[in-house]
């Protein structure tokens, strides 16, 4: 087994997890006070998550990407 894909993958996973909850409460929260429609709230959460999870991959990819650069140094 790759260890330090697993780390990667489940600390990614974990942060996910984390960051989606309190978002997805929010903007369905926020979706509700404004009324919109199910399929526009889909479309809207949709777009959100894809952003936000482009970002975080791309961010904790070069995290472990860096991390890996610097043990190989060592």
């Amino acid at each position: 087994m790759n260890r330090p894909a697993m780390k990667e993958a489940l600390t990614d996973t974990a942060l996910g997890a984390a960051i989606n909850f309190p978002l997805n409460v929010l903007f369905l929260w926020g979706a509700d006070v404004v009324g919109l429609s199910i399929m526009t709230t889909g479309i809207m959460l949709s777009a959100v998550f894809t952003v936000v999870a482009i970002v975080r991959k791309y961010l904790l990819r070069s995290f472990f990407e860096k991390k890996s650069c610097q043990s190989i140094d060592k």
